[in-house]
């Protein structure tokens, strides 16, 4: 590389560093690839953050960090600046993808044992391990509560979030996420206790 060449890369790189991103959402979505690469560097941490804290596996977490910034780069038109920045645009993508995971994974036939290890499987009291049936059930059970309480339960067990994030994430008055939780865990709690015979 050239020292005029380097010179102007460096100018091009400080020039997008400046540069607001309604203007680089734009260029995105021309196909600008440096434009695109400035999005990545500037929220692919906290994309991948959010993700972590979601998922239940790391990999898991990278899938949906990456399927994130997939969409961005195709529906970059579909940005609306008025409507939010950036940032809270791309949350609400990763929140989506992960939620998407879990039902996925809710979905999964009782036989198939689930490969995610971490802090967002479910827990069982004592030292017991929740079997391969006891996890499909619980998440089957979650899965047929209200939208709004399944994805404020899902996201405090499973997303290890507390009631203030759901709300911030949620753009939701925090004793409404706390009545949804609390909602969906007495649902969850009358559908497993044990049926008279």
């Amino acid at each position: 590389m050239t020292t005029a060449t380097a010179t102007i890369s460096r100018r091009d790189q400080s020039a997008m560093a400046a540069c607001p991103e309604r203007t680089l959402m734009a260029d995105v979505a021309r196909g600008d690839t440096r434009a695109f690469e400035e999005l990545y560097r500037r929220h692919s941490r906290n994309v991948q953050m959010q993700a972590r804290k979601l998922c239940a596996s790391r990999e898991l977490a990278e899938e949906v960090a990456q399927d994130v910034f997939l969409s961005l780069w195709r529906s970059a038109h579909a940005y609306r600046p008025g409507a939010a920045s950036v940032g809270p645009w791309l949350s609400s993508m990763v929140r989506n993808r992960a939620i998407d995971a879990w039902r996925r994974a809710a979905a999964r036939p009782v036989g198939v044992e689930a490969h995610e290890e971490g802090s967002g499987q479910l827990r069982a009291p004592a030292a017991t391990e929740p079997t391969v049936e006891d996890r499909a059930l619980v998440l089957s059970l979650i899965a047929e509560l209200p939208i709004a309480q399944r994805q404020a339960v899902f996201l405090a067990y499973f997303g290890d979030l507390t009631h203030a994030e759901i709300a911030e994430l949620a753009d939701t008055p925090l004793g409404t996420i706390k009545g949804r939780i609390r909602l969906g865990v007495e649902k969850l709690g009358r559908a497993l206790e044990p049926q008279p015979a």
